[in-house]
């Protein structure tokens, strides 16, 4: 008898265990069932424009635990997708705060991220920056940091923003951060009345971010302010070097920079030949220089092959301008000039490289998208 026990036992474990797995499985496929059927009660509700009774229908069927943590976090969106961001913001401090999941930080981080976007979207900025500037420490100090520059950005508070980017660890640092703060200290320098607090901000632009083409034309039109020529040239070149689209932007100061109009020349020369830049304004001076040197015929022929190549309305525009003499009266000429005048302050001089917005008022930061330095020339017909 005992001696059937003992092979008997092997066959109930098994059993046992078969039943067990049995069980779980019939829990799992009930779960399911009830999953879908919510799902599906809540598209219905949906579809009869029934929003708000869908998410509620959908919320019961949601347990507090782990596994349905990114659940609540995608109902949150939802909510604050269709506007309602006081429900994404209980969803998101309820799971801050909630004593009956445990959350590892790292997701943590990730919901206290959240419900700073659901304070910034509903206008709470100081509720943003309480639940942001602790993360500064944290493995998601960079995206922290960027939303905190952002909310600075709409409250103009440089200083704040810089004191933020400087406590954050240089390695959790991005490009997009940087470039922020070295605006950030250009606004501050722009706003400044001391010639030597100016310097320093814009040099510590500079450092923060090399590409800050911001800084370095300030600082040329500085050093111009201060008669120092050689080192606005010096910027001026750096700035090509850099970013060569930015050249068109130049030509208002560019000329103060040069002893003559020799070393100008000379300047042009390099820009279209070495740099092949092709702006308009640039050539249209070349052919000033041209018409000086060698007559009007050769300027118009310069023009003209300028315009074979690259056709513009400014191009256009000097040519009429070179054959003035060719008009059977000034009246004529001058209605010409006048049409093609009209023409060209009714274009946009640049546009935003990000979103595609034009203007003809050059700024450092997009209006529309806020993207900063994104602004450029124009090329093309109606490019500078």
């Amino acid at each position: 008898m005992l001696e059937l026990l003992f092979l008997l036992l092997p066959i109930a474990v098994a059993y046992g265990w078969v039943m067990g797995k049995h069980n779980a499985k019939k829990e799992m496929l009930q779960q399911q069932k009830s999953l879908n059927k919510a799902l599906n009660s809540s598209v219905s509700l949906l579809l009869n424009n029934k929003e708000e009774q869908a998410f509620d229908r959908l919320i019961q069927y949601l347990d507090d635990t782990p596994a349905n943590i990114e659940n609540y976090l995608t109902l949150a969106k939802l909510f604050r997708k269709k506007g309602e961001i006081d429900k994404a913001i209980s969803i998101h401090q309820g799971l801050v705060q909630t004593d009956q999941i445990q959350i590892p930080s790292y997701e943590l981080e990730i919901i206290k991220l959240e419900l700073a976007q659901d304070f910034t979207s509903a206008g709470m900025l100081e509720h943003s920056l309480e639940t942001l500037l602790p993360l500064l420490s944290s493995e998601h100090a960079n995206e922290a940091l960027l939303m905190i520059l952002h909310i600075y950005e709409q409250t103009r508070e440089w200083k704040q923003g810089i004191e933020a980017y400087l406590n954050t660890k240089p390695s959790m640092l991005s490009d997009n951060s940087r470039q922020m703060v070295s605006h950030f200290y250009c606004e501050l320098a722009d706003q400044s009345d001391n010639i030597k607090s100016k310097k320093q901000l814009y040099k510590r632009a500079i450092k923060v971010n090399s590409n800050c083409i911001r800084s370095l034309v300030s600082m040329a039109k500085l050093y111009l302010l201060l008669n120092n020529k050689q080192q606005s040239r010096e910027l001026i070149v750096q700035v090509l070097d850099k970013e060569p689209s930015f050249a068109p932007a130049l030509f208002d100061i560019a000329p103060e920079c040069f002893v003559n109009e020799f070393e100008q020349a000379a300047w042009l020369y390099w820009l279209i030949k070495e740099k092949k830049i092709n702006s308009v304004n640039a050539h249209n001076q070349m052919a000033d220089f041209i018409a000086k040197e060698k007559g009007v015929e050769a300027a118009r022929q310069y023009v003209i092959e300028q315009l074979q190549y690259i056709p513009s309305v400014r191009g256009f525009g000097k040519l009429i301008e070179l054959e003035k003499e060719l008009f059977m009266s000034d009246e004529h000429y001058k209605q010409l000039q006048q049409l093609i005048k009209r023409y060209i302050e009714l274009k946009p001089n640049y546009e935003c490289k990000s979103c595609g917005f034009s203007t003809n008022n050059f700024s450092w930061r997009c209006p529309a998208c806020n993207n900063w330095q994104s602004i450029k020339p124009l090329t093309g017909l109606d490019g500078i």
